[in-house]
Formats: structure tokens, C-alpha cells, sequence
């Protein structure tokens, strides 16, 4: 059943394995305020301790997110900086949370991106293990533009995807990088035509879905991690995790698959059939 409060600005929902988390207050360009950094911590909370087999981020509306509520910040400035302080404050922290927490389930996390992600919504974007953008996504880093400096892991993930001095340049000079160009440098891993980016996640969520469940969250892990650690002690964790596999149903279907040349069918297959969690 879906998760989630008809007036609330994130929805979590679930069915057969794949978990849609959705921005939606597309009134707003999904502009993210505190009532929203609040709802994206708690549904990561909500995966985090019940994890699906693969997380869908999308959003509701022209725009996957267009940033921080700037007008929202003008209000609190109005009443006081410190005011402003304690609530950004607030608000970083809630969505710092839902960022590591994407990063550390034991599952693909694929992130649809449409429109406009600026701001916190290109360090979210950023935070998925994999993005798709559709052919009308554009991204601009945009915290130069308000005085400040990036957060929700932008000075992490960016020059990791893109290298230092480019990123250096998107975060200096606020460049808008068209869907194309995203995919150039490494930010997004597929583009799609923009009426084609809900069956293209579609399909690609659930292919990822019908995967080996325990080896994904491993080559996360193993991805991740390895870019904080030296070869030796990357070649270590390889050999212990691909040992932990070979124990797995999983390894032992995928061997017989590959000797009896057929589709492996890890856990329990899925089909691209029904609406589900793709309804809204």
C-alpha cells in the first residue's frame, strides 16, 4: 500500500520490490523547504529500515527541483537572521541525513530527472547511484547566484563524477548544462525523450529489480567505498564480498544459468506489468 499522506510534499510507495520515492509540490517547482527536508528524511528513514530491492526518485510536475525555497529564506530574514540560521540549520540537517541515507541502502537508487534540478536538487540528483534525464533536464549548481556555497553533498559527488577542475567551473560560474552535455561529462548515465522518461525508468527499475539482490548492494558498497580507500585494502574487500556471494542462491543460479545458457532468474522475477507505485 502506498505510504504516504495525499497532503504531503515527498511520497513514498511501494509494490513489488521497487520503492518510488516522489517530490511533489509542483506548484512550488518542488522548492524545497522544511516541511519537505522533513517528509525526504523520514521515507529515507522508512527504506532505510525496510529495504526494497531497488529506489525510484522522481518528481511530480515540469521540474525535479528547482532548490532551496529562496523566498521562504526572504521571509526569515525578514524576522531575524537568527531565525533564518537556526531554521536553514534545520533544514540542512534533515536533508544531509536523507542524502547519506540514500547512499548507504543496499539497493540501486535511480533518480528521474526532468526539467529544471538546481540547487539542492542537483546535490540530490547527484546522491543517486544512477540517473536518466529526460532530453529537457537541465542542471545548474545556481549557490553562487544567492551568495552561499553548496550542500547536500555537492563538493563530494560532483568532482567524483565530473573531475576537479570542471567541477570547480559549475560550481564558480553557475553554467546551465543541458541534458546532453550532463551526459558528456558523466553527471547522468542515459538520456531519454522527455514523454519517454516514466517507462524508461519504468524499465529500468525493473530490470534492476529482477537482478541478484545481494550482489547490487555489494557493488555499491564495493564502488563506493573503494573511492576512500587505497587498492590493498580494496582488493581485500573484493575478495571477502565475492566469497560472500559464492555462498548465495543467487551464485548458484546464475552458474547454472550460464552453463545451461539461459536468462538467470534471480529471486523472485518481476514483470513490467500494472501501475503500482507508478501511479501519480
Amino acid at each position: 500500500m502506498p505510504e504516504h499522506d495525499q497532503a504531503a510534499s515527498v511520497r513514498l510507495e511501494r509494490e513489488d520490490g521497487i520503492a518510488c520515492i516522489s517530490l511533489d509540490r509542483p506548484a512550488a517547482r518542488n522548492s524545497l523547504d522544511l516541511p519537505m527536508g522533513l517528509e525526504l528524511r523520514d521515507a529515507v528513514r522508512s527504506l532505510a529500515a525496510e529495504p526494497p530491492r531497488v529506489v525510484v526518485l522522481r518528481s511530480s510536475g515540469a521540474h525535479f527541483m528547482v532548490g532551496g525555497d529562496v523566498r521562504r529564506f526572504d521571509s526569515l530574514l525578514g524576522q531575524s537572521q537568527a531565525a533564518c540560521t537556526e531554521e536553514i540549520g534545520l533544514l540542512i540537517d534533515a536533508v544531509h541525513e536523507a542524502v547519506t541515507g540514500l547512499t548507504r541502502l543496499p539497493c540501486p537508487v535511480l533518480g528521474l530527472v526532468c526539467g529544471s534540478a538546481a540547487g539542492f536538487g542537483m546535490s540530490l540528483a547527484m546522491a543517486c547511484d544512477l540517473l536518466v534525464a529526460a532530453d529537457d533536464a537541465r542542471f545548474v549548481l545556481a549557490y553562487g547566484a544567492i551568495g552561499t556555497t553548496p550542500d547536500g553533498g555537492a563538493s563530494w559527488h560532483l568532482p567524483r563524477r565530473v573531475g576537479l577542475q570542471r567541477a570547480l567551473a559549475i560550481a564558480l560560474l553557475n553554467p546551465q548544462i543541458d541534458a546532453a552535455q550532463a551526459k558528456d561529462i558523466g553527471l547522468v548515465a542515459e538520456v531519454v525523450p522527455a514523454a519517454q522518461l516514466a517507462e524508461a525508468g519504468r524499465a529500468l527499475a525493473c530490470r534492476l529489480a529482477d537482478g541478484p539482490a545481494a550482489a547490487q548492494a555489494g557493488v555499491k558498497r564495493l564502488l563506493r567505498e573503494g573511492l576512500a580507500t587505497d587498492l590493498a585494502s580494496a582488493l581485500a574487500a573484493e575478495k571477502a564480498s565475492f566469497l560472500a556471494m559464492s555462498a548465495t542462491a543467487d551464485f548458484a543460479e546464475g552458474v547454472r544459468a550460464f552453463c545451461e545458457r539461459r536468462p538467470a532468474r534471480f529471486g523472485q522475477p518481476r514483470g513490467v506489468e500494472g501501475d503500482g507505485a507508478w501511479v501519480g
